[in-house]
């Protein structure tokens, strides 16, 4: 288990300890066929017999080490928590029936160890509609940096009306939530043109708000709320995967996937 799946891990039980939330640990056990292209060319029953016995025994393995390590976090933690193996060759039949029945998926930037091999936060997020926490590697997690500091990304969309609700219990106990819209003159409001309505509808959550209306002058989206997240110590981002294209494959327009590519911080994606 990789340095950054053991952050991510202290990240999960921190949460789930706050919110008195069961924590199930998801760990896709290896397949070691073809990770030797030597062995390929093993011949004969009885070194084929030895050859598999050796793949399964380091399957074990591995999954009795991430079992502990879990265990050993979660005990820690003094919380409710499971840890479920599934090996590689059936993450596809098993791993979404997991993460239908969560309120949350926490993991890993796309392309690292965080996620199994052809699954993404967007595959995810398609198909079960689960709200999707992505802790970028390296992340150090201490105890008062749970979403503290939150930015939500604003444009009065579905999906970033949706941002609110499933991100309601950490911007509830944030110590500041910082709603940024971008290029605000691009977005219809419904007679909402200095987002009063929106600040009055958080409140009525319990969600104490500012509104941030900035010019990207030009610049890519992404960038200008990377720049007010560095600017504001932010620990925590919010966002709504949205997408202008007509395929519904593609939920993740520019602005999302630029910050899943160079986040530095939790990212909280719905859609």
């Amino acid at each position: 288990m990789s340095p950054s799946s053991q952050s991510r891990i202290d990240y999960a039980v921190k949460i789930a300890h706050r919110y008195d939330a069961h924590l199930t640990g998801i760990y896709i056990a290896p397949t070691y066929w073809g990770a030797s292209p030597s062995e390929s060319y093993v011949i004969g029953s009885k070194a084929i017999t030895e050859l598999t016995k050796f793949y399964h025994a380091e399957e074990r393995e591995t999954s009795k080490i991430a079992i502990e390590l879990f265990n050993t976090a979660t005990s820690n933690g003094k919380i409710s928590a499971e840890c479920r193996i599934i090996k590689d060759s059936e993450v596809d039949l098993q791993l979404k029936s997991i993460l239908l029945y969560t309120d949350l998926i926490i993991a890993g930037n796309p392309g690292t160890n965080g996620l199994p091999k052809n699954w993404s936060a967007e595959v995810i997020l398609l198909d079960t509609g689960v709200p999707f926490l992505l802790v970028p590697n390296g992340w150090q997690c201490q105890s008062g940096d749970i979403g503290t500091r939150i930015l939500l990304g604003w444009n009065g969309s579905r999906e970033s009306r949706r941002g609110i609700t499933d991100s309601l219990p950490f911007l509830v106990e944030a110590q500041s939530v910082s709603v940024v819209e971008v290029d605000r003159e691009k977005h219809p409001h419904h007679e909402d043109p200095i987002g009063a309505d929106l600040l009055l509808y958080m409140s009525r959550h319990g969600v104490k708000a500012d509104l941030n209306a900035l010019s990207s002058q030009g610049r890519p989206v992404a960038t200008v709320l990377l720049e007010f997240a560095a600017q504001h110590d932010i620990n925590f981002i919010v966002l709504g995967a949205y997408s202008h294209s007509r395929s519904s494959e593609m939920i993740f327009g520019g602005v999302t996937r630029t910050l899943l590519k160079t986040m530095s911080v939790p990212l909280l994606i719905v859609h």
